[in-house]
């Protein structure tokens, strides 16, 4: 559901950083090897991601704490009414619109570190809003700070990650930020307040060096090769590598790239459309309101299990399944996990539909475990597919210089449907009841499975030229090139 939009290198880019490397180790009469720390993650690196990835941490305790909130909001003293209950859960979603927008923006001039250490502050604040608040405006007023450094926290962690880490280990890193969020939200379904994890993001945060890349597009390169020196340990030669980013940094300075160039061409509008769909269809899944509203859920289907227990059981499903799609993603072809995804989370809302509706007619016994398995299902199937993808295709289907505007503008309309879809949910289940609701989000991962097949192109293992020409329409004359090719040669 949240993006690790890590941007790579054009292949002109890649050949100069192999050749420096090649040159640097020839004459110090060694063999060449890859670029960075040669061993691997040094501890440096490690305590660095783990560190700022607790910005994503913070966030999944933002979307869990409505549901262990909201039971005791509706009761005494606050009694808010389901409209009230609705807003407190979404307005963390518009808050993250408005936070998603210009964070990118505002780290290119204030730099990578500053934008991100800085959002801890509403994030506390936020927090102490929420347990201190004696009316429900309160409450709006926390939720919406909260979700602004959420949102912010989205967009600029990143590519933060992507400036400091070694080219050969980002695809390891592209689910990292999904996990620590789904450790978040397991975190937030044990413990409802915690203002302690943004507290403790910023006094580790701050002792760490600023993103390389940033300090020498400031002219800073001094600073710059003492950051990378830090991140890639001491015994590492890192002159080629500086090259290389000072020779990336000067390719992307010709380019000045807008929002409205990615409506330029074909191939980036229907890129940007596979996008927004892929967005629309993640979020119209329920994801959403069975993370915010999870103990609600099983209160209505009344479960043999407690609530709280219930919604722990939950949150470990999801944080194994997302941990385990990391694996997943990197030998799955992404088409094939979105397609199973989609269908897997279509059965679980089936079936959950037809036992709500079953239930209400007295068809079935009060207090079973089928609610909370084939949620368990539904979440975790979400996790290795549906949710990381739609985020991890951005940098794939996009030209590199163009991929933070696009993720950009998708991330922001990522948080607009979380809104509508979170806000609306209590409309829907006063309408028509949890049945057809889930009935409903049933029928658009069905409707998913057949996007992906028609309109979603492969990704994997193909390069940035074949899937621009895939969205050109050039593939099907290479095709028919390759056709007459064979029947010539046939013919011979």
């Amino acid at each position: 559901m949240f993006l690790l939009t890590v941007e790579e290198q054009s292949t002109s880019t890649v050949d100069a950083e192999a050749a420096a490397a090649t040159a640097t180790g020839a004459q110090n009469g060694e063999p060449v090897e890859e670029l960075g720390n040669r061993n691997g993650m040094n501890q440096k690196i490690i305590f660095t991601l783990f560190t700022v990835n607790l910005g994503a941490f913070a966030a999944g305790v933002c979307v869990a704490w409505s549901s262990s909130a909201l039971p005791l909001l509706i009761s005494e003293p606050f009694e808010l009414t389901p409209s009230e209950a609705s807003w407190v859960a979404s307005l963390l979603c518009l808050g993250a619109l408005w936070g998603a927008g210009p964070a990118g923006l505002i780290s290119e001039y204030f730099g990578r570190k500053k934008t991100l250490l800085y959002l801890a502050l509403p994030l506390v604040v936020s927090w102490i809003l929420v347990a201190s608040s004696p009316n429900v405006y309160g409450l709006y007023v926390g939720r919406f700070v909260g979700g602004m450094a959420l949102g912010a926290f989205s967009v600029g962690i990143p590519p933060y990650v992507e400036d400091i880490a070694e080219k050969h280990i980002l695809p390891t890193l592209a689910n990292f930020y999904h996990v620590h969020f789904s450790c978040g939200v397991l975190f937030g379904y044990i413990i409802v307040l915690c203002a302690s994890v943004p507290t403790a993001f910023f006094v580790a945060f701050i002792f760490l060096p600023e993103s390389p890349a940033y300090l020498m597009s400031q002219g800073k390169f001094h600073e710059a090769k003492a950051a990378l020196r830090y991140f890639r340990g001491i015994d590492n030669d890192i002159d080629s590598e500086m090259k290389a980013l000072k020779e990336r940094l000067r390719n992307s300075a010709k380019i000045k790239v807008t929002f409205k160039e990615l409506f330029g061409t074909r191939s980036t509008v229907k890129a940007l459309i596979v996008s927004f769909l892929l967005m629309v269809f993640q979020q119209m899944s329920g994801i959403f309101p069975v993370l915010f509203y999870t103990k609600n859920i099983f209160e209505t289907f009344a479960i043999s299990l407690n609530p709280p227990s219930a919604a722990i059981i939950l949150g470990f499903c999801f944080v194994s399944s997302t941990y385990f799609s990391t694996m997943l993603l990197k030998v799955v072809r992404r088409r094939i996990l979105l397609m199973v995804s989609f269908a897997a989370m279509s059965v679980n809302l089936a079936c959950l539909g037809i036992y709500y509706h079953l239930k209400a007619s007295n068809f079935t016994p009060g207090g079973t475990w089928i609610p909370l398995f084939t949620l368990c299902l539904f979440v975790s199937f979400y996790a290795s597919g549906v949710g990381p993808i739609p985020w991890l295709m951005l940098r794939e289907i996009f030209p590199t210089h163009m991929t933070r505007r696009a993720t950009a503008l998708t991330a922001g309309f990522h948080w607009f449907l979380a809104f509508c879809v979170t806000k609306f949910y209590q409309n829907l289940i006063d309408m028509v009841k949890h049945g057809w609701t889930l009935l409903a989000f049933c029928i658009v991962c069905i409707v998913g499975i057949a996007f992906v097949f028609f309109f979603v192109p492969e990704t994997k293992g193909r390069t940035l030229e074949e899937i621009q020409n895939e969205f050109e329409g050039i593939h099907k004359k290479r095709k028919h090139r390759h056709v007459i090719e064979v029947e010539s040669v046939s013919e011979a």
